[in-house]
């Protein structure tokens, strides 16, 4: 993880100190999320729960190779479900993306992988009971202040200017942490968005 990361920094190293040649666009992105609940060292049910995501992208292309980077600022706000009780998980999100496309200025198809890093803008307790069974104890979850997860995606650019993509993104660390026990929560989350590129 820390080899891929060190990778990740020397690659924006050289698009940073390479924008002369590099293609830098700015722009829009904004989405559709789907995240689930897992848990560790607890017993639970989880649905899944949707939400949405906005904010501004910047775009770093090397020009013939076609690789390239993708780094947003994303408010977003992830609804999750644990045993039946609905939270929204408010965050500030910055994805990282190394990225790879192909094609002409009509249409290209791309491919991207890279960490996302988190942090927490909203109420940091939820309370967590379940409604079907009235004997069941109240449990409270402390959420953490950030979290660290990875993308995985693709998706067509349309004439140089639009976009529209699919992502997966897996949960690296722990969303919250059960504060009269060990057990822990974290969510995956399945991604739709559109990007406009100035």
């Amino acid at each position: 993880m820390r080899k891929l990361l060190f990778t990740l920094i020397a690659f924006c190293s050289l698009m940073l100190g390479n924008t002369v040649n590099a293609q830098v666009k700015f722009g829009v992105v904004g989405g559709w999320n789907v995240s689930k609940v897992s848990y560790e060292d607890l017993q639970g049910t989880a649905k899944s729960r949707s939400g949405w995501y906005l904010g501004p992208k910047a775009q770093f292309t090397l020009p013939l190779v076609g690789i390239g980077l993708d780094v947003a600022a994303e408010y977003s706000q992830r609804k999750l479900n644990a045993d039946g009780n609905n939270k929204t998980y408010r965050s500030i999100e910055i994805p990282l993306n190394l990225r790879y496309q192909i094609g002409i200025n009509l249409a290209k198809v791309y491919v991207m992988t890279g960490p996302q890093f988190g942090f927490q803008v909203g109420s940091d307790i939820w309370n967590v009971k379940d409604p079907t069974n009235t004997t069941a104890a109240q449990e409270t979850f402390k959420l953490k202040k950030s979290n660290v997860s990875w993308n995985v995606g693709a998706g067509v650019q349309l004439f140089s200017h639009l976009e529209a993509g699919i992502g997966y993104n897996f949960a690296l660390s722990k969303y919250a942490k059960l504060l009269n026990g060990d057990g822990t929560i974290k969510a995956n989350t399945w991604q739709i968005q559109v990007a406009y590129l100035f």
